[in-house]
């Protein structure tokens, strides 16, 4: 019985882990990275970066910048994000940057276009994307930016006006890759755009994976979830968005299908939270964590050292 249970809860797990995957993406300085589960890409200019999704794990995707941003990057993004951004003030105070018109800070730059590819992408699968930017500025202005995502089957474009932004994102849905595993990634002043220099932002990305093409509706609801640190040894943090108040739990499996340790079950409101667990009383070993809210279940592997 024992046997059969524990192939039927990997299975599941395998099958949930298939289905989704979420890669968070900070775009910014050295000095101000995210912790956790996140990839920090803190070279506007050049570089590559091997890509982790939410739990910590490898993915084998690349993201490798091919189109310069500014050289220098912009450290004055918005402290205070909305509840519900699923991105920490870690990730929203600071963007990458570029310019139509030439512009000098420390060095004269003229960027027009920053991009990047991702390749290592698995074809056949969807890829859908968060992509948020944030300016506070005192100034009655517009620095839209818009942003292009090219696939398999052409490109889809979106924009955001990042000026005093605490609260909007930009969302591009079901972006299939090229025969090569390849999307590649634009930004570029928009068309509103009326500052004097075209000054145009990307900030963080939430990029979500899917075997099936993905409504903005379940976008919304699902995806928002960072545990780490992952592997851990002492204490873990449970990152969760809600799009609407539920009630949430938070439950610890064995490989057996035997709870070992309820760490949630409490109702929300909408919004984002932290849940610190301290895993002292728990031994060693690969678990499964499930999020379940109003019944919408997230399942991750939890190693605990």
């Amino acid at each position: 019985m024992k046997k059969t249970l524990l192939f039927l809860l990997l299975t599941a797990f395998t099958c949930i882990s298939n289905a989704q995957q979420i890669t968070l993406m900070d775009f910014g300085t050295l000095s101000q990275t995210t912790p956790g589960n996140y990839n920090n890409i803190t070279n506007s200019v050049v570089g590559t970066t091997n890509l982790i999704d939410n739990s910590g794990v490898l993915t084998n995707e690349i993201l490798t910048i091919t189109d310069a941003f500014d050289d220098d990057i912009n450290f004055t993004g918005t402290q205070t994000p909305d509840e519900s951004v699923p991105f920490p003030v870690t990730a929203t105070r600071d963007n990458f940057f570029g310019e139509n018109v030439e512009y000098t800070w420390n060095t004269p730059s003229l960027e027009p276009t920053g991009g990047f590819t991702l390749s290592g992408l698995e074809v056949g699968k969807y890829y859908s994307f968060k992509i948020f930017a944030s300016r506070p500025t005192s100034a009655a202005e517009n620095r839209e930016t818009l942003y292009t995502i090219t696939g398999n089957a052409g490109s889809q474009t979106a924009t955001l006006d990042p000026v005093n932004n605490t609260a909007n994102l930009a969302a591009i849905f079901n972006v299939q890759p090229n025969g090569s595993g390849v999307i590649t990634f634009q930004a570029e002043t928009g068309v509103n755009n009326n500052n004097e220099f075209g000054f145009y932002y990307l900030g963080a990305i939430e990029m979500t994976k899917t075997d099936s093409t993905l409504s903005s509706d379940s976008f919304s609801i699902n995806g928002l979830v960072n545990i780490y640190p992952n592997p851990s040894s002492e204490y873990v943090n449970i990152s969760l968005s809600l799009n609407q108040a539920a009630r949430v739990k938070i439950n610890l499996y064995d490989l057996t299908g035997k709870i070992v340790k309820t760490i949630l079950d409490e109702n929300k409101l909408a919004g984002s939270f932290i849940e610190t667990w301290n895993r002292k009383n728990v031994s060693s070993g690969v678990y499964i964590l499930e999020i379940d809210a109003d019944g919408r279940k997230h399942n991750s592997k939890l190693v605990l050292n």
